[in-house]
């Protein structure tokens, strides 16, 4: 006979005596049982409930610290956010009771949240319900975030209030980065507006990494003579030679450069001798661009710089994507960058067009010109090759299409992203402002990722 067995046939006994003290011991020891029994079903009840609600708080406390927006003032009001949208449909009791502050020094959040779990046997006994809590902490990460903006500046650009919602999108990522009372060390951000080329700046006339066929040219060069002393008059009368003509002024350099040739136009190699950086003049091809801002963490110079961008041009994507590469290089022509193994750092590129490659570059008698309205083939081919090498220096890569009607351009935009979530087709300008906000909050992300 089992151990159950006997005990129903003992328990029934204990109902049919007649003896009346055997009646008074069944009813107390009934009650001790059900007590018994009660107590370690509701309280392995409220320890099952509890290791949810910790988990919950360690959801909400984690979910408030990586919150790109979170201020002392919203903190309460997030960390109650978070922990209801984590506990949707999942029994924690009731009465719940959060409570949200800031670490000691402000590296973080401490989150302590109480709540109250009905008891169902146990109330028999008086005890109606089991106080519970958890609390969790969060800590800011210190990472710290370079981030260059490479943008599409082309002509296409001027329809549709195109460039405004460009310079919009970029102006509300900085601030979303750089928001205003809050240190901007840790954040570094370069502009590189392109479409046939890229314009580094008249202030880089003389650079060593510049090949400038017209050395010191630029309107501050060597006043241009034809070297003939004049002779004194004699007192003999003598028929006077006419004076060649001086030769025509140098052309005015505006800051823009051309593609190296020889592979190197989808390198960071160094740019000395040979693979220095072409200039480019008007002859070769208009200069009307908004030139480069390296990266720097002077908020107010980078939201002039994304108010002035203007629609010019046509599009040639690989310049923008090398120069973008080199404003992030610890390497010249821009060094501001910090090593590529700095721990400290994360290194972020956001490409946005809105069209094909239409340009195709050659470089007759070893000066870059270019072809223009020529198929993508060629661009694109070197597009892939330089979105290939940026991720290989692990430089995480977003990439926008705005408007972008070319299948064979969009899936190569999507595969020069860092993951596929890192790819945005946004077919409208809303949908460009949005994929700004999504872009800024996920590097937001990286820099609070403990």
């Amino acid at each position: 006979m089992s151990c159950i067995q006997r005990l129903y046939k003992r328990m029934k006994s204990f109902r049919s005596s007649d003896n009346g003290s055997v009646a008074v011991y069944f009813a107390l020891s009934l009650i001790a049982i059900v007590t018994v029994i009660g107590l370690a079903l509701d309280y392995g009840r409220a320890l099952n409930l509890k290791a949810g609600l910790g988990a919950a708080a360690d959801a909400a406390a984690l979910a408030t610290a990586r919150d790109p927006d979170i201020t002392a003032n919203n903190l309460q009001q997030r960390a109650e956010a978070f922990f209801l949208a984590n506990t949707q449909n999942r029994p924690f009791g009731s009465n719940f009771v959060i409570n949200a502050t800031e670490l000691p020094g402000g590296d973080g959040v401490h989150i302590n949240i109480t709540a109250q779990v009905d008891t169902t046997l146990m109330s028999i006994a008086g005890v109606n319900h089991f106080d519970l809590s958890a609390q969790s902490e969060a800590v800011y990460s210190t990472s710290k975030i370079e981030l260059v903006m490479v943008l599409d500046n082309t002509g296409s650009m001027g329809g549709g209030g195109k460039i405004q919602t460009l310079r919009t999108a970029s102006e509300n990522l900085i601030n979303q980065l750089m928001p205003d009372g809050v240190s901007t060390e840790n954040v570094k951000i370069g502009i590189v507006p392109f479409d046939i080329g890229v314009n580094v700046d008249v202030s880089n006339a003389g650079a060593p990494w510049l090949d400038d066929p017209n050395a010191n040219g630029n309107g501050n060069g060597p006043s241009q003579t034809n070297g003939k002393k004049k002779k004194k008059k004699k007192k003999k009368k003598k028929k006077k030679k006419k004076t060649p003509p001086p030769p025509p002024p140098l052309p005015q350099w505006e800051g823009c450069v051309g593609p190296r040739n020889g592979g190197h136009d989808v390198t960071d190699s160094n740019a000395t001798g040979v693979n220095k950086i072409p200039a480019i003049y008007d002859d070769q091809t208009s200069c009307n661009l908004s030139s480069i801002l390296p990266l720097t963490s002077d908020k107010a110079a980078l939201l002039t710089k994304a108010n002035d961008m203007q629609a010019v041009g046509w599009t040639y994507i690989p310049e923008g994507l090398a120069w973008g590469w080199r404003v992030l290089s610890p390497e010249l022509p821009f060094a501001e960058g910090v090593a590529y193994d700095d721990p400290d750092w994360t290194k972020v590129l956001v490409l946005m067009t809105d069209g094909a490659n239409t340009v195709t570059w050659n470089w007759p008698n070893g000066k870059p010109g270019a072809d223009t309205g020529t198929n993508s083939n060629a661009g694109n081919a070197k597009t892939k090759v330089l979105c290939k090498k940026i991720k290989k220096e692990e430089i995480i890569i977003y990439t926008v299409a705005f408007q972008v009607n070319s299948n064979s351009t969009r899936q190569m935009l999507e595969d020069c992203a860092t993951t596929p979530g890192n790819y945005f087709d946004a077919q409208n300008n809303a949908a460009l402002e949005a994929a700004f906000s999504k872009i800024g909050g996920d590097i937001s992300n990286l820099r609070l990722s403990k």
